[in-house]
């Protein structure tokens, strides 16, 4: 007697029902990343931030309306990949909700706090004119983390304000916005960027000349920052030099 085949309809009642598995339908980068973004594991809906920025433009018209989306985390997603595209389609839609958080009259919680500064850091990204005015005034009025994230966005839009406010917020008391103003400061190709980056190397906290080296990494081979790394692999933090170790490994496995 002939061997039985079966046909793939069969095959797939068969394997389904002695507990075997089915490969899923795999969609365009698109509709996976937009499905991963909904992920309730954490790790999962954050990379899923990085499959949609390499999408560009072709992302933004199904970004867009999540800025609205019930689900705190999906918005903040959103937030973010459309900060990293920089289509300024996107411009508005951001503008408008930074300005609505800041006019808001309920006490922030720390949602609202998260989303303002996702916001903040998006429009800076973007380098659009246009957010100039509420970023300053967030300068002006939100606490000292909004205040230090408007300065960097400022100062990345080029506005000469921003300068000011970054230089402040690398004095500031705190090791915590002086480290997140020299992480702030990676985004930026500037001279003014580098040597401000060279000042925050030599701060009193480990924790700043840690965020400093790391965001100097781009301008690896400049004598001023070689000097800087020469003097970081003999840190008395080990964090430190083991940033320093990283970053050059980085780098020549780069051909940097």
């Amino acid at each position: 007697m002939p061997p039985q085949r079966f046909s793939p309809v069969c095959m797939v009642v068969i394997l389904t029902v002695c507990g075997g598995s089915v490969r899923p339908a795999v969609g365009s980068p698109l509709d996976d990343g937009l499905r991963h973004l909904r992920s309730e594991d954490v790790l999962t809906a954050d990379a899923a931030v990085e499959e949609l920025i390499p999408l560009g433009s072709a992302a933004v018209d199904s970004l867009l309306p999540l800025l609205e989306d019930p689900a705190r985390d999906v918005r903040a997603g959103a937030i973010r990949a459309l900060g990293r595209i920089g289509d300024s389609r996107a411009t508005a839609p951001l503008l408008r909700q930074l300005e609505a958080s800041l006019a808001g009259t309920e006490p922030d919680t720390f949602a609202d706090r998260y989303h303002r500064i996702l916001l903040i850091r998006a429009l800076g990204r973007m380098g659009e004119s246009e957010a100039q005015s509420a970023l300053r005034g967030v300068a002006l009025t939100g606490d000292a983390f909004e205040r230090a994230h408007a300065g960097i966005s400022l100062f990345l839009i080029g506005e000469e304000s921003g300068y000011d406010l970054v230089l402040k917020s690398l004095g500031d008391p705190s090791p915590a916005i002086r480290s997140l103003t020299a992480e702030g400061l990676a985004e930026s190709r500037s001279r003014r960027s580098r040597e401000l980056l060279l000042r925050a190397a030599a701060d009193s906290e480990w924790v700043v000349r840690d965020a400093a080296f790391q965001s100097l990494s781009r301008w690896l081979g400049h004598e001023a920052v070689e000097q800087a790394f020469r003097a970081g692999a003999k840190d008395p933090s080990w964090y430190v030099r083991q940033t320093v170790e990283d970053v050059r490994r980085a780098a020549s496995a780069a051909g940097n």
